[in-house]
């Protein structure tokens, strides 16, 4: 055969490699797959946390577009950070299409796979990431300190960047932490762990500036989605909560010196089955710091406990300060919020003597016992500036 038959079969062979594996655009002329494979990893019971690591090592310097794959199959992992920067400011694009087993037993680490100090990162591929997390859901506990095992999925500086199509089960503590990061998309999650696995929080956000949250099924033993200290801009819609304790802005105030919550839209989910829908929640005797401009929105609850719920006196441990919280909460709406309650008090407006809540807005809300019959829902309010308009049930409590 002639050589420019030769030739034009493999540029042929190589567009196609590269666009089934989404490593080139068009015009691209440098690209390549990181199959871990190739790298020393093996499907089974071994640890491949060194394997990963060289092909990611690999991937980050190459010269062109990488693609960093986990083929099918099922793959053991101890903990890996995988670091930047990258060649050229941008990072390899991360296909997980089999599953990632976390090895038994507890780590040293706050993590298990932690991608930082990156730009431009996009990770997905449709597979499963199991933190095999039951044997350390015991240990987990929350009161004045926290002692947490692993988060599954830690983003730290992270830029930019994508996070799709993946399903999370069974984290040893929260399933997805993001951490510093700035303007980053996150949508197509499955996340799951029972009811009772204490601790694993389905996607935990601080100090992270511009993060959309959507289109995802989030079901866990703690908060769907929890809004930490220093989160501004944050998007949150679409989603399917349950089981787990709802949607929340905190814990806020547990530590000296935390940063604003500011900018915050949650519109457009359904909330079941969970031990709260909605709640702000803030530690007894906090220093100063301020929970603002938050808009929850189209909200659906189905037989939810406390669905709309601000605690400035959350202390799941039953031993805290008895100094009033001084974080303050203002500029909150409520707004087309309906379902069913399963507790009487379906809203509960529980704000500072330090620092009253003011500028609360609650417009169009119908929340009915899920009981029915002659059960009828009330509201409680606390140190609380409110405005009630449309539809009000349970009846205002101002």
């Amino acid at each position: 055969m002639p050589s420019r038959y030769w030739t034009a079969f493999f540029t042929i062979l190589v567009v196609f490699l590269c666009s089934s594996s989404d490593a080139c655009k068009a015009g691209q002329s440098k690209c390549r797959v990181f199959d871990v494979t190739r790298f020393g990893a093996v499907r089974g019971s071994q640890d491949n946390s060194q394997a990963f690591l060289a092909a990611w090592s690999a991937a980050c310097r190459f010269k062109g577009k990488a693609t960093f794959v986990v083929p099918k199959g099922t793959f053991k992992l101890s903990p890996v950070q995988f670091k930047g920067p990258c060649y050229d400011g941008a990072s390899p694009s991360v296909k997980i299409r089999g599953v990632l087993q976390a090895l038994p037993g507890s780590s040293d680490d706050n993590y298990w796979i932690k991608f930082s100090d990156l730009n431009r990162l996009s990770v997905g591929g449709g597979g499963e990431i199991d933190g095999q997390g039951a044997d350390s859901w015991s240990g987990n506990k929350c009161n004045k300190e926290c002692k947490l095992s692993s988060t599954t999925l830690k983003f730290d500086r992270v830029r930019d960047s994508r996070v799709a199509r993946l399903s999370l089960l069974n984290s040893k503590a929260f399933h997805i932490k993001f951490h510093r990061c700035d303007n980053i998309d996150v949508y197509g999650l499955k996340i799951s762990a029972p009811w009772n696995s204490r601790n694993t929080d389905g996607i935990h956000i601080a100090v992270t500036n511009g993060i959309t949250i959507r289109s995802s099924i989030i079901g866990t033993g703690d908060d769907c989605i929890s809004v930490g200290q220093g989160s501004r801009n944050v998007t949150i819609s679409n989603i399917i909560c349950g089981p787990g304790h709802g949607i929340s802005v905190g814990s806020l105030g547990r530590y000296e010196n935390e940063m604003d919550v500011v900018g915050l839209v949650v519109k457009n989910c359904t909330i079941m089955h969970t031990a709260n829908g909605l709640r702000i929640k803030t530690w007894p005797g906090s220093s100063k710091s301020r929970a603002s401009g938050l808009l929850f929105e189209d909200i659906n609850m189905i037989d939810v406990s406390n669905p709309i719920f601000i605690d400035q006196k959350y202390c799941p441990g039953n031993d805290c300060s008895s100094e009033p919280s001084k974080v303050q909460i203002n500029d909150v709406k409520f707004r087309r919020i309906k379902g069913t309650s399963r507790t009487k008090v379906a809203v509960n407006l529980l704000c500072s003597s330090d620092a009253p809540c003011s500028n609360i807005e609650l417009d169009d809300i119908r929340l009915e016992c899920s009981a029915g019959g002659e059960c009828r829902t009330t509201s409680s309010c606390t140190n609380v500036k409110a405005n009630f308009s449309g539809v009000q049930i349970p009846s205002p409590c101002l």
